[in-house]
């Protein structure tokens, strides 16, 4: 869900929900977009417990604030503040956001754990790898596929596959990575959450 996505209702549920639980929720947002899977259920259950906010409109609150605090990862502050407000917020509400001037820290704290296993990875090559064989062998070898990783700190790796094998491995990359786009703009964090 993306903030251009957030109805009218959405943020109308964000905009009045009680302070005290402002920070609560924005921790269990924060826990929905870290990359390791967390169990949100029963901390939301507790929540809603001691609320008056039903849980329906409290999914509606959470899923708004995990797409706020995307966005706010994703652009500059002056854009993210216009946007905001272009989009319905009061910029009151803007101004109060707990992370509104601590995108470092926040970039840093909940993120940058995360950030080194991606930006370990210098360089990937693939190639395919033909035997010439003459007519005198009589077992036939299979072309294989040969992938190389090189890390930034100069360890480099080279996986062999088949070309069966090689293609599990794309069909299950390109597959993670459809699931991730459909995760980013899934409109209802509930469905998510309740599987």
């Amino acid at each position: 869900m993306s903030i251009q996505d957030l109805s009218k209702s959405n943020i109308s549920y964000v905009t009045n929900c009680p302070s005290e639980y402002t920070g609560r929720i924005i921790k269990l947002a924060l826990a929905c977009i870290q990359p390791k899977q967390q169990d949100l259920l029963k901390p939301l259950e507790k929540l809603a417990s001691e609320t008056k906010i039903s849980k329906d409109q409290l999914y509606e609150i959470l899923s708004s604030y995990t797409a706020i605090i995307r966005h706010f990862i994703h652009t500059d502050q002056r854009d993210f503040v216009s946007n905001m407000v272009e989009i319905g917020y009061p910029s009151e509400f803007v101004e109060r956001l707990p992370f509104l001037n601590n995108k470092e820290e926040l970039l840093h704290t909940f993120f940058a754990p995360y950030k080194a296993y991606f930006m370990n990875i210098n360089i990937i090559k693939w190639r395919i790898d033909i035997s010439l064989l003459n007519s005198t062998l009589l077992n036939k070898l299979a072309p294989n596929i040969l992938i190389s990783i090189q890390l930034k700190n100069g360890q480099s790796y080279t996986i062999e596959l088949n070309h069966k094998a090689f293609h599990i491995l794309r069909f299950n990359v390109a597959l993670a990575l459809k699931e991730m786009k459909n995760l980013s703009q899934n409109t209802a964090l509930a469905k998510f959450i309740n599987k």
